[in-house]
């Protein structure tokens, strides 16, 4: 086991992707490749296009983690700086036979996104990831190693990451062994053996992360008021990956600032609470893996002088949880498929 840093990659992340790489280089058509990948891989296996710094890896990561996009977009723009991922690692495996068995962390289990997809056919372009940065204005930002890469690349002197309909893709195969869906259809099952009525709402909850608080709120409101679309006692179990956009200085992820966005709104709500946690155990940069909310959590907070809007702007909801005693920890969980959200509603 070599261990790596996450969500940004440090040197142990460099120095266990080039014995992966020097490994694979060795390859016949008679050798079999195992390849196990989940969430996070991103950020675990990385061995980025010469003259990219770690340095500059770590800055590039840092921007787009910050700036709002999707994992789609941010992916698009990892897998053409690195020579293993957007299916670079089953080039350099070539002409072994690979197998790889996928944790999905991703809405819809795209293969070419999880973990930027390693072993899969890539569906985007250099073009793309220039894209992604225009689009968030991350092209004066970003390190000059990073544009200056991707621009080769549009001009054809870097190979793009090889696509679908490629002949390599003959000898590889990969397979979705775990993914969020699974993990609220199982959530979904404990709640009625606890005798609760249960309503999965998907895995592709998708957006500024308080807003979708302010969502899950109003439709746990709507169970608990008007019986709609099911009666208490219930829970509401949804799942995917919210974004959250930096502003301010302070301390969370996108989960607690789910349940934070919440707060204001499920105010005076009796026998209802709000929960966002990440699977793996650990929600942004923070050792929590979430946090909980109920309809006294506003007037707990005003009591000690804690005003949510405060902490929104500040992007500060840990430290307005933790005032509260009110994060999740779970310590990690080794594994990973999204977040998970949810409302339960126990009486109208």
């Amino acid at each position: 086991v070599l261990p790596a840093g996450h969500p940004i990659p440090d040197v142990r992340t460099l120095e266990g992707t080039r014995k992966i790489v020097e490994l694979v280089r060795k390859l016949d058509e008679s050798d079999v490749v195992i390849t196990l990948i989940s969430g996070g891989g991103s950020a675990l296996m990385e061995l980025p296009m010469p003259g990219i710094t770690l340095e500059d890896l770590n800055r590039a990561t840092k921007l787009l983690l910050e700036c709002g996009a999707r994992i789609q977009e941010i992916n698009a723009v990892r897998k053409h700086i690195s020579q293993v991922k957007g299916g670079r690692l089953a080039r350099l495996c070539r002409p072994a036979t690979v197998i790889s068995l996928i944790i999905s962390d991703v809405i819809g289990d795209p293969l070419d996104t999880i973990a930027s997809g390693p072993t899969a056919p890539d569906t985007t372009t250099f073009q793309d990831a220039w894209d992604v940065l225009e689009k968030y204005d991350l092209l004066e930002k970003m390190p000059e190693s990073i544009v200056k890469t991707i621009k080769k690349g549009i001009r054809g002197e870097i190979e793009d990451t090889p696509k679908p309909g490629d002949p390599l893709f003959e000898h590889v195969h990969n397979f979705i062994v775990a993914n969020n869906e699974k993990a609220l259809n199982a959530a979904a099952q404990q709640a009625k053996d606890l005798n609760l009525n249960a309503l999965v709402l998907g895995s592709f909850i998708e957006g500024e992360a308080r807003h979708v608080g302010q969502a899950l709120a109003g439709i746990a409101q709507g169970i608990k008021h008007q019986n709609v679309p099911i009666s208490p006692p219930a829970v509401v179990l949804a799942g995917g990956e919210t974004t959250v956009r930096v502003m301010g200085p302070g301390k969370g992820g996108r989960n607690q600032e789910v349940v934070l966005g919440s707060v204001e709104k499920i105010f005076g709500e009796s026998g209802l609470c709000i929960a966002s946690v990440g699977t793996d155990g650990i929600d942004g940069i923070t050792d929590a893996a979430g946090a909980i909310a109920d309809g006294k959590t506003l007037s707990r907070a005003l009591n000690l002088g804690l005003k949510p809007s405060t902490f929104l702007n500040k992007n500060d909801s840990y430290s307005f949880f933790l005032a509260l005693n009110d994060l999740i920890f779970t310590g990690p969980t080794l594994t990973n498929v999204m977040d998970v959200m949810g409302a339960v509603i126990l009486e109208p």
